[in-house]
């Protein structure tokens, strides 16, 4: 169930050409994805978790088994 609000900003995407569409739909996907990652990382022991693994990550980088990806973040 959509709201009004919801269902005129609809109205007025499907006017738009469709690349311009499958950007609306795009931004929209990543908000929902990242909603959802938020709610994963909001659980008590995700937090103990993704300590545990940048603790283990620094580890390997310390003793040298880590290497550059090339990667900018």
């Amino acid at each position: 169930m959509m709201t009004e609000s919801l269902k005129q900003v609809v109205a007025e995407i499907e006017q738009l050409p469709a690349d311009e569409q499958d950007v609306f739909a795009e931004t929209l996907r990543l908000e929902l994805e990242a909603r959802e990652w938020n709610a994963i990382i909001a659980k008590p022991g995700s937090q103990r978790f993704l300590d545990h693994l940048v603790a283990e990550a620094r580890r390997a980088d310390a003793a040298g088994k880590t290497k550059e990806s090339g990667d900018s973040w």
